[in-house]
């Protein structure tokens, strides 16, 4: 069962994910496709992602152990490749964006 303080931890390893990376809070969200504002909850355990979007951020801020994890569960056509390159000028470049970004994270039910 996971518990309030499981989730804010889980939302703090993705929070150093993308510090450890340099990335800005904004430039992981354009890379992933993810609403900044919904990233900023989502980093502070006030709201969740869906697989693909975790998936999309996770291939973004270089989890490529969460990513493996989840390619199996997406369907076939979001799974088949990293949904955004994170190349060598991705650093803190904040109006850089995923090309080919899935539709913006909109709020999701957080579950107790």
């Amino acid at each position: 069962m996971q518990t309030d303080s499981t989730s804010a931890l889980k939302s703090r390893s993705l929070r150093a994910a993308r510090e450890a990376k340099g990335m800005s809070l904004r430039a992981a969200a354009a890379r992933s496709g993810i609403d900044p504002g919904h990233l900023s909850k989502v980093e502070r355990g006030e709201k969740q992602l869906s697989l693909e979007a975790l998936y999309r951020l996770a291939v973004v801020v270089d989890l490529d152990e969460l990513a493996g994890h989840l390619k199996p569960l997406l369907p076939e056509e979001i799974g088949a490749g990293p949904a955004c390159e994170a190349g060598p000028s991705a650093g803190n470049d904040e109006e850089a964006a995923c090309e080919a970004a899935s539709p913006v994270e909109q709020s999701a039910p957080h579950a107790k």
